[in-house]
């Protein structure tokens, strides 16, 4: 039986060759034929679901200031690619809304909320996330992960249909197993970096039924690894590089 090789996920698109969180870094990713695309998400001032990384604009754009403090407005006009190249000095801070109609058919979202996330107008933050794949008609495409698994749970309180999965941290979730994990957050899906990846995660994940994907994987040497261990997605900044050397390595 010829083993299924585990889904490409672009990180931040394809931030190895265009600005993290780009528009250009996902168009980018889905000519590598990636089958799915990770994304941040945080809120504007005015409560709209943006996709940037960092709690503040400095590392990634010409900007300056918190995400939680400027308008949507303010935040689209942002150089949002210069800083990576000068050839990138055109792309702005994508809305969560503008990145939903790149999806083809067959490719998927990874939308993940950063864990220090509220909203000030009353609706809980994921809500807010969760109504704009509504509106795109998008829901059955995406997957909802975060390392505040409280909000995955609450996204779970929303639909449970809703795909969601955890993301492991080593510091506040020490000794605590996937399955325990997922089973407190009601989520289908671990998510952890390639440093805490072991035979005992995967089993106990794949014996408990759920899907395992790793994030940090750059190298040959990783992705034999993670082939060894038979994850189910990994997730990289050169979704090229890991696809081809997977077509390789199963040949």
């Amino acid at each position: 039986m010829t083993p299924v090789p585990p889904l490409i996920i672009a990180h931040r698109g394809f931030s190895d060759e265009a600005p993290e969180n780009s528009i250009a870094a996902f168009q980018k990713a889905i000519e590598a034929k990636s089958d799915m695309l990770e994304l941040d998400v945080r809120l504007s001032a005015d409560n709209i679901p943006v996709v940037f990384h960092d709690r503040r604009l400095q590392r990634t754009s010409n900007g300056s200031g918190a995400i939680d403090q400027k308008h949507s407005r303010q935040l689209t006009m942002i150089d949002n690619g210069s800083w990576f190249s000068p050839k990138f000095h055109r792309e702005r801070i994508p809305l969560l809304k503008d990145v939903f109609p790149l999806l083809k058919k067959d490719v998927r979202l990874n939308i993940e909320i950063k864990p220090d996330v509220v909203s000030t107008n009353g609706t809980p933050a994921v809500e807010l996330v969760v109504q704009e794949a509504e509106k795109a008609k998008a829901l059955s495409k995406v997957l909802f992960t975060s390392f505040n698994h409280q909000l995955i749970r609450e996204i779970g309180e929303i639909d449970e249909s809703i795909i969601t999965g955890v993301i492991y941290n080593p510091i506040t979730h020490f000794r605590k197993s996937p399955s325990t994990l997922m089973k407190n957050s009601r989520a289908k899906l671990f998510v952890c970096s390639k440093f805490q990846i072991n035979s005992d995660v995967v089993a106990d994940t794949h014996n408990a039924g759920y899907a395992l994907y790793v994030y940090g994987v750059k190298t040959g040497r990783d992705v034999q690894r993670m082939l060894d261990l038979s994850v189910d997605g990994i997730i990289c900044n050169n979704p090229r590089f890991v696809k081809e050397t997977i077509e390789l390595l199963m040949q």
